[in-house]
């Protein structure tokens, strides 16, 4: 293990440390039920180009297929959906509470146009993978040439 000490010159940071600490100690203490009525949460996102066009993969462990919504527009991919509590109606006290439930969202600006016809969405293992192919703007047409019949 490797202990990494802090020197005085991040102790300007401690206060904001001290203060976030004491707000997830109160926060704790509220119910999955009630953190799920907040506004929706942001699964994290990799949005990368490859071969087949644009790729967005989406971290979005415990959830069942029918769970996420897809939907591409012209311009913008939407992920969408609800992430439930496993066991609702239990009364639990929470020392921490890092998993995010409840409605969740995340927009992506599409840059370049896609294919909508052949957009692919793929839930595997905890990650949605969004492959949206390039529309083909231009394609290059060969030149023919006639031989003159008189020649």
């Amino acid at each position: 293990m490797v202990i990494v000490r802090r020197g005085t010159r991040r102790e300007g940071n401690r206060l904001q440390q001290e203060v976030v600490e004491a707000f997830q100690a109160w926060y704790v203490g509220f119910s999955p039920l009630l953190r799920m009525a907040a506004r929706p949460w942001r699964p994290p996102l990799e949005v990368y180009e490859d071969e087949r066009g644009l790729v967005v993969r989406a971290e979005l462990a415990g959830l069942r297929e029918d769970d996420i919504n897809v939907v591409v527009s012209d311009s913008v991919l939407q992920i969408s959906g609800v992430r439930r509590p496993r066991e609702e109606g239990q009364r639990r006290t929470y020392h921490e509470m890092g998993i995010a439930y409840g409605p969740f969202e995340a927009e992506v600006l599409l840059p370049f146009p896609v294919d909508l016809d052949h957009v692919e969405a793929v839930y595997e293992r905890g990650f949605l993978e969004v492959t949206l192919p390039r529309v083909r703007v231009s394609r290059t047409v060969p030149l023919r040439t006639e031989t003159d019949p008189e020649s």
